[in-house]
């Protein structure tokens, strides 16, 4: 809900009647948390939060005009804005963000766990997946991935937790991000693969150019990867976060087709196409 006050700027009410209070007392956690850590920053902020209600479970945001990085994406699309300079700033703004962590071994014991489980029960007819010995592919690519990832440095820190260019709006003065999700602090690497699994989401993987991780734009890891300040495509720890984010939007999708939206059956068939190159990029006998 939008509304406007008198001195002419604008309120944004965001009601969470879904969530418990203890997943209410989290997210108010997280806005928090997101804005004392981009509070030194004159380019990168949060949406400025107002009052917050816990017992109602109603946050109060200043409302931010601006474009989003998805509509400037598009934008670019024909050529009416540059793609590289909108990727670049958003992976800025999550280099900032990411800028205090500390330095840990991969851990992906609980991950592969939950992996398992589902792959069992998937074999043994319990869990019902969209393109079921596809999924179970997935399931055997992330074990594959985890133990080349072995011990690898993992960067472990704050997360904005849903980072996607619907997500971060260019306002006056600077780049803003939104409506983040309280996981606490973890592997960062999540932000990233999030942030890029979303984009082949939304504007399809590369046909006709050069191919880069899971076979998005090669030149949009290239852009991303300047303003994070680290290749991503290359590190062995965000191959396991991207594959295992593609694990769990795999999750959402509907077993039978005839029970998928239109956006359903085309995150799936983007799933898969990513899946698959990335399998093919990566894979070893």
């Amino acid at each position: 809900l939008l509304l406007d006050r008198t001195d002419r700027s604008s309120l944004v009410v965001k009601h969470e009647p879904r969530g418990s209070q203890e997943h209410f007392a989290q997210l108010l956690g997280c806005y928090r948390a997101l804005e004392r850590a981009t509070k030194g920053s004159r380019a990168f902020h949060m949406a400025p939060l107002v009052w917050a209600d816990s017992e109602r479970q109603i946050l109060v945001l200043d409302y931010v005009p601006g474009l989003t990085a998805y509509a400037r994406l598009q934008a670019s699309e024909i050529e009416l804005d540059t793609r590289a300079d909108v990727l670049r700033q958003c992976g800025a703004w999550l280099r900032y963000l990411h800028s205090e962590t500390s330095v840990v071994q991969l851990d992906g014991n609980g991950m592969l766990r939950r992996v398992r489980r589902f792959a069992q029960r998937t074999r043994n007819g319990e869990h019902e997946a969209a393109y079921p010995k596809k999924f179970l592919g997935i399931c055997a690519f992330m074990h594959q991935l985890m133990r080349a990832a072995d011990g690898a440095a993992c960067k472990y820190g704050l997360r904005h937790g849903d980072a996607h260019s619907r997500n971060f709006i260019f306002g006056r003065d600077g780049l803003y991000s939104i409506d983040p999700l309280p996981r606490g602090d973890g592997p960062v690497a999540l932000d990233v693969a999030r942030f890029m699994t979303r984009l082949g989401y939304s504007f399809g993987v590369e046909r006709a150019g050069e191919r880069g991780l899971a076979g998005l734009n090669a030149a949009d890891w290239v852009a991303f990867g300047s303003g994070y300040g680290h290749p991503c495509q290359d590190d062995p720890v965000l191959h396991v976060f991207f594959c295992h984010q593609l694990f769990n939007d795999w999750l959402q999708i509907p077993a039978k087709k005839e029970l998928r939206t239109q956006s359903e059956q085309r995150r799936i068939e983007r799933i898969l196409m990513m899946f698959q190159t990335l399998r093919d990029q990566l894979g070893r006998d």
